[in-house]
């Protein structure tokens, strides 16, 4: 009994750094599909409809070795309903690459930004290609893998969230790969930020900066028994 306290401990310390708040696309396994979700996962916070929910319109596809076949999205109270889940060695992901232009200005320059939220809900730890222009994909075991348009990120921050809103920090090497032990049993959700400070036109709308929020779901079959998610958020 002392050992799986004294694993806890460690397992918890490892967590102590709660994640910065930033509003993302993230999907989960439901009961006979999956779901993408907006908002924050760390503090169980999912944006409804009618409500900011009604700002996104994301499109999914199934990701497999053999290829790639568009999946249907249907809106929901809190989400998008996804039909079917990933299997060994597959991935859904989603994204919103319609989101307006915003401009804002600051010490009296104004940037104009696109902002482009993405998710990859993982069926297992096997090796995946990136298909998003922002992707985390596993590697194998416990090592994962940032890419920007087919080539690794290196120095990259990336959140490691849980449902209870423990979280650490990781940060990719020059391959772009970063290993996280995840000690409870349950969902984890990594978010990865990146700004492409390229200028560029997207259709008729000129932009100075894309701003790319993509996220890696994957489940740990094993391991400590979850930390309790807080209380539901209330949605913007």
């Amino acid at each position: 009994m002392r050992s799986f306290f004294v694993a806890a401990a460690v397992a918890a310390s490892l967590f102590a750094v709660p994640p910065a708040s930033a509003h993302h696309l993230w999907i989960e396994a439901d009961d006979g599909g999956a779901k993408i979700f907006f908002g924050e996962f760390g503090e169980n916070l999912r944006e409804a409809s009618p409500g900011t929910l009604d700002k996104m319109e994301p499109k999914a596809k199934l990701v497999t070795p053999a290829g790639e076949r568009p999946l249907e999205v249907r809106k929901t109270a809190n989400g998008f309903a996804v039909p079917g889940r990933p299997g060994a060695g597959e991935s859904i992901v989603a994204d919103d690459a319609r989101y307006p232009v915003y401009t804002g200005t600051r010490d009296g320059k104004t940037t104009r930004s696109i902002y482009w939220p993405a998710a990859r809900l993982a069926g297992d730890r096997a090796p995946s290609a990136a298909v998003l222009d922002l992707d985390v994909v596993p590697v194998a075991g416990d090592k994962f893998q940032v890419v920007f348009k087919g080539k690794p990120l290196p120095k990259a921050k990336v959140e490691i969230i849980t449902p209870s809103g423990w979280g650490r920090e990781a940060h990719t090497g020059e391959d772009g790969s970063f290993a996280v032990a995840l000690p409870w049993r349950g969902t984890y959700v990594f978010e990865v930020h990146h700004n492409d400070r390229t200028p560029g036109k997207r259709g008729e709308d000129a932009y100075d900066v894309m701003n790319y929020v993509t996220s890696l779901t994957v489940v740990q079959p094993q391991g400590l028994e979850p930390l309790p998610a807080p209380p539901p958020a209330k949605p913007h």
